[in-house]
Order: C-alpha cells, then sequence, then structure tokens
C-alpha cells in the first residue's frame, strides 16, 4: 500500500460498510419509541428505549477498546456487525416490553463494539502524515448517515410499515457485513499490556478533552434531529429536508480542505472556525421563515458541526499512543453517546418552558463555549 495514499481498496469497504451501519441503526431511533407505545408500554419504559441502548454502548466500549489493542480488529468488526443484523431482524416478533427493552440494551453493547472497531480499523487504515484529512473522510460515514437516517426512517415508517423499516436495516446491516468481508486490516503488535481495569478504562485519560467537548457539541446535533421536524410545520417550512440534505453535501465537499487544514495547522485553528460556524447556524435556524434562511443554515451547520465532529475524533486519537488508538476511540464514540443521553433529557424539560427558536439559540452557545476552551487549550499549549 502507498504510505500517501488514503483511498486504497480496504479504505474504501470500510466507508460502505460503517455508513450502512450507521443508516441503518439510525433510522430506528425516532421510530422504536412510537412502536413500544404501540405495545402498550408506559412513559418510563419508552424513556428506557433510548438510556438501555446508552448503558449497553458506553459501558462496553472500555472492553472493546482494550481488546483491540493487540487482537484481530477485522473479526470483532464482523462479529459485531452480524450480532447488529440479527438483533434488528428480531424486533418484530417481540411483542413483549421487557424482552423488547433487554434486546435494546445486547443492541447497545454490539453497537457499542461495532464502531469502537470501524474507528480503530480506520485510524489502522490511514497514513499518519494524513491521519486528519483521513478522519475527516470516514467521518462523513458516520455524518452523513446520522443526518439523512432519522428522516429515511421516518419517511419509510410512515409509508410502508414497520416491518419493511425493520427488512431495509437489515439489508443495510447485510452490506456492511458483507464490505467488511473484502477489507484487509494489518495484524496489531502484539505489545505487553496492563490487565483489564474497567473503571480505568471506561474513559481514556489521555483522549477526555477532545470527549468533552464531543459531548458539549453534541448538543446541537441532538437538537436537530429532535426538534428540526416539528420546527419546520411550526414554521411553515415544507422542504425541511433540504436541511439534511444540503448539511451533507458541504460537510462532505469541505472535507478534502478541513482535513488538510487539520494536519497542516493542528486542531485549535480549525475547531474555532467551525464552531463559530456552528453558533450562527443555529442563529440562522431559530429565525428561519423561508427556505432560502434554511438552505444558509444548513450550508453553516455542514461547515461547522460536520468539520468539528471529526476533528475531535482526530484530535482524541493523536493524543495517545497508536496501541491506544482502539480505547481513544471507544472514549470518543462514548462521549457522543452520552451527548445524546444527555440532551434528549436536558432538551426535552427545556421545551417545555421555550419555543424551538429559544432551543435552538440556547443550544448554539454551545459551540461558543467550546470555541472559548479550545482557544483557551491554545494558549495554554504555546506557554508550555
Amino acid at each position: 500500500m502507498n504510505n500517501h495514499k488514503i483511498f486504497n481498496k480496504s479504505f474504501l469497504f470500510l466507508l460502505v460498510s460503517n455508513l450502512s451501519v450507521f443508516i441503518g441503526f439510525e433510522m430506528l431511533l425516532p421510530i422504536l419509541p412510537a412502536y413500544l407505545i404501540s405495545l402498550q408500554a408506559s412513559a418510563i419504559q419508552v424513556g428506557l428505549v433510548t438510556t438501555l441502548f446508552t448503558v449497553g454502548a458506553v459501558f462496553i466500549r472500555p472492553l472493546a477498546g482494550y481488546y483491540l489493542m493487540d487482537n484481530q480488529r477485522k473479526t470483532l468488526a464482523m462479529g459485531a456487525c452480524a450480532v447488529l443484523l440479527m438483533i434488528t431482524a428480531a424486533y418484530p416478533y417481540l411483542h413483549i416490553v421487557w424482552l423488547f427493552l433487554l434486546l435494546r440494551l445486547i443492541h447497545g453493547i454490539a453497537w457499542g463494539v461495532s464502531t469502537t472497531a470501524n474507528g480503530t480499523i480506520a485510524v489502522d487504515l490511514i497514513p499518519k502524515t494524513r491521519l486528519g484529512e483521513g478522519m475527516g473522510y470516514f467521518s462523513i460515514s458516520t455524518t452523513v448517515g446520522a443526518i439523512i437516517a432519522p428522516s429515511l426512517g421516518i419517511y419509510i415508517y410512515g409509508s410502508y410499515s414497520f416491518d419493511t423499516l425493520i427488512w431495509s436495516s437489515v439489508i443495510l446491516s447485510l452490506t456492511a457485513l458483507i464490505a467488511l468481508q473484502f477489507m484487509h486490516t494489518p495484524t496489531p503488535v502484539k505489545r505487553e499490556k496492563q490487565p483489564f481495569q474497567f473503571f480505568k478504562m471506561i474513559f481514556e485519560r489521555d483522549a477526555w478533552f477532545p470527549a468533552l467537548l464531543s459531548v458539549i457539541t453534541t448538543f446541537s446535533y441532538g437538537a436537530i434531529v429532535t426538534f428540526l421536524v416539528l420546527f419546520g410545520k411550526q414554521k411553515g417550512l415544507e422542504h425541511i429536508f433540504l436541511f439534511f440534505l444540503i448539511n451533507a453535501i458541504v460537510s462532505t465537499l469541505l472535507r478534502p480542505f478541513t482535513g488538510r487544514w487539520y494536519d497542516k495547522k493542528g486542531p485549535w485553528s480549525i475547531i474555532i472556525v467551525s464552531s463559530v460556524l456552528g453558533f450562527l447556524s443555529l442563529v440562522v435556524l431559530s429565525f428561519a421563515t423561508n427556505d432560502l434562511h434554511l438552505i444558509i443554515s444548513a450550508i453553516l451547520f455542514g461547515a461547522g458541526y460536520g468539520t468539528v465532529s471529526p476533528s475531535l475524533q482526530t484530535w482524541a486519537v493523536q493524543r495517545v499512543s497508536e496501541e491506544k488508538s482502539g480505547s481513544a476511540n471507544a472514549t470518543f464514540y462514548s462521549s457522543f453517546d452520552v451527548g445524546v443521553g444527555i440532551s434528549a433529557l436536558v432538551l426535552g424539560i427545556l421545551a417545555e418552558w421555550f419555543s424551538l427558536e429559544m432551543i435552538f439559540r440556547l443550544v448554539s452557545l454551545n459551540f461558543i463555549v467550546v470555541a472559548a476552551l479550545v482557544y483557551r487549550d491554545y494558549v495554554s499549549e504555546k506557554n508550555r
């Protein structure tokens, strides 16, 4: 393999697999609570749909990261993907609420292993001198899937049926599994390592700062996924899909530029600039009354959040030694899950007291907090 080439065969198959996994998973998120209500579940049980999943994902990732240090990563990725496929296929056949919730916990475990393994494999396949650029490309499969999938899931469920939605997700999981089969990954170098200690590995210490920033910025994603469709109905915005589409296009088109910017200048300047753009995107969205406002907001969000997220992941990996890249990825993905979980709770409470316009404006301030923290870190690093 060319030591400076990013788009080799294995990396392309990894992109296909990761995109399929994310779309297949994220398209279920807005639908499963409604399905559980149809099973006569209580409000608490509906809330557990997300909580149990998050618990499973967060608590398995330290073990996954530890195992990935010196074991065959492709095998773990394929195993987790196969479990995701089987769990998804089982959903239509579970009509007992507590069994459904148990499956959500197991689903979270498989998801935690799959995403951690895929992220670690990406680090293996990308030349170290182009890690920022390469992780930017890899994160396209994550952010595009996460942004587009909820609307796709709502469309399939509304136009067809729950079973059609599930089997669409199963097909995507099968596609991901097949793509992984054609991928080649280097075997990690065997190194002496400490025994597994859960409470020390649940949070990779050297990656704590990017992980914290990820939790803060994830509130913006949570606000978009949770409230944008409802906001569009309130404001009479009939083409709300434009936000998701344009955001994904802008985020994708900017990756070559932003990745090279990161590799040349480091994380500070690009995260600060993109955080300001993220702030502006949500402010513009809060005042949106027509499609032009929506498009401007989507462009800014794609350039803002679409750049912050992969930059933070790259930064987390770069702050640790190579053998700990699995643990750093586990910490980063867990921070995303924690951010989604917290944002769902906090924003849901705030929505009882504030308008959706005000919710977007409040969440926009998180980007300013991130920019300030990153600038402080830059000054601290410069003075060392």
